[in-house]
């Protein structure tokens, strides 16, 4: 089969008269793996759903290399049939296809391994999809598509409502299957971790990257750099000729005048004259060709985020203290006997599978939530501020200037601080009911900093946001010096700006007091003592079993036993010796 490719030129695309995105071009081929990134609203979905044929494009050329060509298109939102469960619903998709009984018993293994392959147990599987969580509705999806076994595989924001594990369950799916990848996502470390070439796109061009996100960073920052040295060239180049023309100019104007009727003092005039036209039309054809000036990202403004550093606020080493705590919604136990601190300065994200029960602990450290028994202290002198996931705290009748201006900070510090957020010029004036999902969730940022809270709690702060709006959130958090307490699921989030772990596992909290890559060390420290020790346990098994089967032996020699014995003895041997070498198998 001749190799896939899909060719798009100068695609145009708009709605209700916006232009969405023009003279769009690029290629996808096969084998390629690649990570579209831009930020939101820039029609990155849009495109997709035109290369996959689901939307018409206004202008422009898509050419594919054969007309059999098949897609698999994950979108964000997942719907699923009513009343049926997980496996019903994925077993279906895909069985008017099947003709013969052989084919169904394959067909059925399949299903059950796509299944498996994404984190579904046998107990998930028999669930119905109207109970599903968002995680779990997003893998059956992904599931869905796969089972499809298309040409070119398209997912939108795969990495939505997932939690850790189940991401890492995805990534090691994608990465075992040959297939042509496109996916849409804001999530760092998957794209790290899924892609092989990086699609930047803006409104007017998609800018090709080799390599995953972090190979794309080092690449835009080199470009930067020689932008930035090939701009300072032409700027040191073009102030020297000014000089020379400005010097000329001088020159010219008094020799001319001095030379008067003198035939060589008019000619050396002359000549000077052509030097300076020349010299100006070099001047010229630099100003019509200058290289662009890099654009100069906006430093987190350091003391309206440090509001709280400079009002100089005395506080104990342990802010918070929790003791044997204990929470159950019926007969769910979300937590027993849990038990953490948190010290001043600490930058901590807490961690666990969806539903584990993030969300509840923070809402009862604010008092929001009852505990059933344990304790919780919080220094009476502590000032916190809360970012939830439903963005509570903003009045959206508000401009974001005036939402920013109700902590009491100065208009320059919250223009400053918006400034770093993103929100530029006549942007801060726009009302807080018409902004998107992500700009609320910087904006709502921006007011607890100006709080000028001592610690910060946030329940997923990047939620909807962007890449560009993400490093922005990391760069003030940065620059923080008070107390966070965060729940993400951005892996790449994490690394930048947490020093601590808390971990939700088994009921408990555990504390890994270093960065998350410390954290995945020590974990994988403990896999690996668990591991050896069963392994112990495993070989103290065989010694045991050894011993029986020499036993049993020994009673088989004896001639004196009866019939009956003898079966009972030689059914014990077989047993044992089944035993001995599966625990065997399992070692070597």
């Amino acid at each position: 089969m001749v190799d896939m490719t899909i060719t798009f030129n100068n695609l145009v695309k708009s709605f209700n008269g916006r232009i969405i995105f023009e003279n769009i071009s690029g290629k996808i081929n096969d084998g390629d793996r690649i990570g579209i990134i831009g930020i939101n609203g820039v029609g990155k979905t849009t495109l997709v759903k035109i290369l996959t044929g689901k939307e018409e494009v206004d202008e422009g050329k898509i050419s594919y290399s054969h007309d059999r060509l098949t897609f698999g298109y994950l979108t964000q939102f997942a719907e699923f049939s009513e009343k049926t469960t997980v496996y019903e619903e994925l077993f279906k998709s895909g069985i008017e296809d099947i003709n013969s009984s052989c084919n169904v018993d394959k067909y059925i293994r399949r299903v059950r391994k796509i299944l498996l392959d994404m984190g579904f147990t046998e107990k998930t599987m028999n669930k119905e999809t109207c109970k599903l969580s968002g995680g779990e509705k997003t893998k059956l999806s992904i599931c869905k598509v796969i089972l499809e076994d298309p040409d070119v595989l398209f997912l939108d924001e795969p990495t939505n409502h997932l939690d850790m594990e189940s991401i890492k369950c995805l990534e090691e799916f994608l990465n075992s299957i040959k297939k042509t990848i496109v996916v849409i996502s804001h999530d760092r470390e998957f794209l790290d971790n899924t892609v092989n070439k990086i699609f930047e796109m803006n409104k007017n061009e998609i800018r090709e990257y080799s390599g995953n996100y972090s190979k794309y960073k080092l690449q835009k920052e080199n470009e930067r750099k020689n932008q930035q040295r090939e701009y300072d060239k032409q700027e040191r180049e073009i102030r020297h000729l000014k000089e020379v023309i400005n010097d000329r100019k001088t020159w010219y104007a008094s020799a001319h005048r001095a030379a008067g009727q003198n035939d060589f003092l008019r000619s050396k005039a002359k000549k000077h004259a052509k030097v300076m036209k020349a010299k100006e039309r070099q001047l010229e054809r630099l100003e019509n060709n200058k290289v662009k000036r890099p654009s100069v990202d906006i430093l987190a403004a350091f003391d309206c985020i440090n509001k709280v550093k400079q009002e100089d606020r005395r506080l104990p080493e342990y802010i918070i203290k929790v003791n044997n705590i204990n929470k159950s919604f019926g007969n769910r136990v979300l937590l027993k006997n849990a038990s953490f601190n948190i010290k001043i300065g600490d930058k901590a994200a807490l961690m666990g599978g969806n539903g584990i029960g993030k969300t509840t602990l923070i809402k009862m450290l604010l008092g929001k939530e009852c505990i059933d028994s344990g304790e919780v202290y919080i220094n009476p002198s502590l000032k916190i501020a809360y970012f939830s996931q439903e963005l509570e705290e903003l009045n959206y009748s508000n401009s974001i200037l005036d939402e920013m201006l109700t902590t009491g900070a100065s208009v320059q510090a919250a223009r400053l601080l918006l400034g770093c957020l993103l929100f530029r010029g006549e942007d801060v004036f726009k009302k807080i009911e018409v902004l998107s999902m992500g700009e609320k969730c910087r904006a709502a940022f921006g007011k607890l900093i100006l709080s000028g809270a001592d610690m910060l709690i946030l329940d997923e702060p990047t939620n909807y946001m962007d890449i560009i709006s993400r490093e922005k959130i990391e760069e003030v958090i940065e620059k923080y010096e008070g107390t966070i307490l965060f729940v993400s699921h951005d892996r790449y989030f994490i690394k930048r700006t947490s020093n601590r772990i808390l971990e939700i596992e088994n009921s408990g909290v555990s504390s890994y007091e270093g960065n998350y890559e410390y954290y995945l060390k020590q974990k994988e420290e403990l896999r690996n003592q668990k591991n050896k020790i069963n392994y112990v346990n495993i070989r103290d098994e065989i010694r045991r079993l050894e011993c029986e089967i020499a036993f049993i032996s020994g009673k088989l020699d004896d001639s004196k036993i009866s019939y009956e014995e003898r079966e009972e003895l030689n059914n014990r041997f077989l047993q044992t010796a089944k035993q001995i070498n599966e625990f065997k198998r399992i070692i070597s």
